[in-house]
C-alpha cells in the first residue's frame, strides 16, 4: 500500500515526461504489478489527452463576471487578516485530494459530451466510481427519500428532467438521496441509495452516449454497469460482485428509468 501512494505521486510528472529515469523504472515495474495503479496511469494519459487535443479552446478568457468576483474576493482576502493555523502538509493534501477527483471528473465528463473521447465507458467507469466512494461516505441513514419529489426538485432547480427509482423491499433497496453530482454544474444527476447494506450509486446523464446494451466494467473493487435509454445515460456503481442479484437489481432500474 505504502508502495502504492508513492507511485500515485508520481504519476503525474511521469505522463509529462518530467521524472528521472529511476522513477520511471519504478512507476512502469509497479504499474505492470498493480491493476489500480496502472488504472490511474491510463486514466491520467487520457485527461491530459483530452486537454492537450483541446488546448486552443480552453484558452478562453474568463468572463467579466467571473473577473468581477475574482477582484472582490481578492480585496476580501487583504482587507481581512487570517487567523487561521498553518496547515501542515498532510492537510493541505486532503484538501486537495477532493478538488483533484472533482476537477478530473469534470473533465471526463467534458471529454464524453464534448471532445469525442474513445474509450467512452473506461472513462465514465473511471470517474464515476471515484465520485461514488467520495460522495457515499457521507451519506447517513434515516428514512429512505421520496423518489417523486426528489425528480420534482432536481427538474425545478436544474431545468431537465429525472426518472427516480423508487426503493424496493424486495430488492432490499433503498433511496437516501438525490444530489447534483460533484461540480459538474447540474449535468449529472447523482442518486444514492443503500443495497443489501452497502451504498450503491446510481448516476444520470443528461444525454444518451452509449447503446442501448448494458456495460459491465470492474475498477477499484467496484463494478460499474451503464447504459443509455431514453436520451439519457445511466451509470450505476456498486461494490458488490457481479453475480445473479446484481443482474436482476439491474433490470429493477431499467425498468423502473422509463
Amino acid at each position: 500500500m505504502n508502495e502504492c501512494r508513492e507511485v500515485e505521486a508520481l504519476l503525474g510528472a511521469y505522463v509529462d515526461g518530467e521524472t528521472a529515469s529511476c522513477d520511471c523504472d519504478r512507476v512502469r515495474r509497479h504499474a505492470e504489478s498493480c491493476a489500480c495503479c496502472r488504472d490511474l496511469l491510463g486514466a491520467q494519459r487520457a485527461v491530459r489527452e483530452a486537454v492537450r487535443a483541446r488546448a486552443t479552446g480552453l484558452r478562453a478568457c474568463a468572463s467579466p463576471r467571473l473577473k468581477a468576483r475574482c477582484a472582490s474576493y481578492a480585496i476580501r482576502r487583504r482587507s481581512t487578516p487570517s487567523r487561521l493555523p498553518r496547515a501542515s502538509p498532510g492537510a493541505f493534501v486532503r484538501r486537495w485530494v477532493p478538488l483533484s477527483v472533482a476537477a478530473t471528473l469534470v473533465l471526463a465528463v467534458t471529454a464524453v459530451f464534448g471532445f469525442g473521447l474513445n474509450h467512452k465507458v473506461q472513462a465514465l467507469a473511471f470517474q464515476s466510481t471515484l465520485d461514488h466512494v467520495k460522495c457515499t461516505r457521507f451519506t447517513g441513514g434515516g428514512p429512505p427519500a421520496d423518489p417523486l419529489e426528489a425528480a420534482r426538485q432536481w427538474q425545478a432547480k436544474f431545468g431537465w428532467p429525472i426518472t427516480v427509482p423508487a426503493s424496493s423491499g424486495a430488492s432490499n433497496l433503498q433511496l437516501r438521496a438525490v444530489r447534483r453530482c460533484a461540480v459538474t454544474d447540474g449535468r449529472v444527476a447523482h442518486l444514492i441509495y443503500t443495497w443489501m447494506g452497502e451504498p450503491l450509486s446510481v448516476y444520470v446523464l443528461p444525454k444518451g452516449t452509449l447503446g442501448d446494451a448494458t456495460e459491465f466494467v470492474h475498477r477499484f473493487r467496484h463494478n460499474s454497469v451503464m447504459w443509455s435509454q431514453n436520451d439519457r445515460t445511466y451509470i450505476m456503481v456498486t461494490p458488490h460482485g457481479r453475480d445473479p442479484e446484481l443482474d436482476r437489481l439491474v433490470s429493477h432500474i431499467r425498468a423502473s428509468a422509463f
